[in-house]
């Protein structure tokens, strides 16, 4: 089987680019490998975790916050961690603060509570990834923006969110709005804009899960530019008997990926170590690696 290394190729990536897939197929470090290997290049880059588990703080060896976060080691490269719960704290506060001293106490308590539920972080959630893809003024400063998204169910919330945005504001016909956020799910949907890349490993649930997300995906429209086969054995060449019946049971799965489900395909190696900090992550997607895939 004759699968390209994943390699991306600076020259060829949009302005936007997202990983999504299962949790615990690799999306954060091939997120961070990429969006390294464009500030190589000379792009200004942002990477920006949706994940409420995010580990990109660890990955990148850089403590984040929901603010660009400059890291060290990485001229060009900017990363920001988006905290579900503060940014619904700072939600409730822009709905708040400004009633604050014009309405009794015990009703800005009871308005407190009413916006502290789930359904205000998911809000909170969606408004701040809204305004990175939707709104090109804040994101002005940057040639690309990477998306370490969250696991396949987060990640169908925000796609649900999306497309409940985008009626709502064509029922409003809202005016104000930048024209940007009120082209939101299109610019999704335009692969000279975005391209999404969907993260597995060569074993039945993930394959299997990758694949739901894709129909779902495509069920509003949006086509996943390729899939990329994390932690691979394919053509290692090891003489280990059970690395070789490992390497066989993969084979299956890299074929039905890319017999039926993929567009594009292309495989990453197993790496024998956890990739951390910038030098690690920087190997993944080293120049070595043969015919890029974006």
């Amino acid at each position: 089987m004759n699968l390209p290394l994943y390699q991306p190729d600076p020259a060829n990536i949009t302005r936007y680019l997202f990983f999504t897939g299962k949790g615990g197929v690799g999306k954060t470090s091939l997120s961070c490998a990429t969006a390294l290997k464009l500030a190589e290049a000379g792009r200004r880059v942002l990477l920006v975790s949706t994940d409420p588990a995010s580990n990109l703080d660890e990955v990148l060896e850089t403590k984040l916050s929901n603010t660009p976060t400059a890291i060290a080691g990485a001229p060009g490269l900017d990363a920001v961690n988006i905290d579900p719960v503060e940014a619904a704290a700072a939600y409730r506060e822009r709905l708040i603060g400004p009633m604050r001293g014009l309405l009794p106490e015990a009703a800005l308590q009871s308005m407190e509570e009413q916006l502290s539920g789930s359904c205000t972080v998911e809000i909170a959630a969606f408004d701040e990834f809204a305004g990175l893809i939707g709104d090109a003024a804040t994101t002005k400063d940057y040639d690309h923006v990477v998306f370490d998204t969250a696991p396949t169910g987060h990640t169908l919330l925000l796609l649900d969110a999306s497309e409940a945005y985008q009626r709502e504001l064509e029922r409003q016909a809202r005016s104000t709005q930048p024209v940007e956020v009120l082209r939101l799910l299109e610019r999704l949907r335009d692969p000279v804009f975005t391209h999404i890349l969907l993260v597995t490993l060569p074993e039945a649930t993930p394959v299997h899960e990758a694949a739901a997300l894709q129909a779902e995906l495509r069920r509003a429209h949006i086509e996943p530019f390729a899939w990329v086969i994390n932690q691979s054995l394919l053509y290692s060449g090891s003489c280990d008997p059970l690395l070789q019946r490992r390497e066989e049971s993969e084979r299956r799965y890299l074929r039905e990926v890319v017999d039926v489900h993929a567009t594009r395909t292309a495989w990453l190696p197993w790496q024998p170590e956890e990739p951390t900090g910038p030098r690690a992550l920087a190997r993944l997607v080293a120049s070595k690696f043969q015919a890029a895939l974006l």
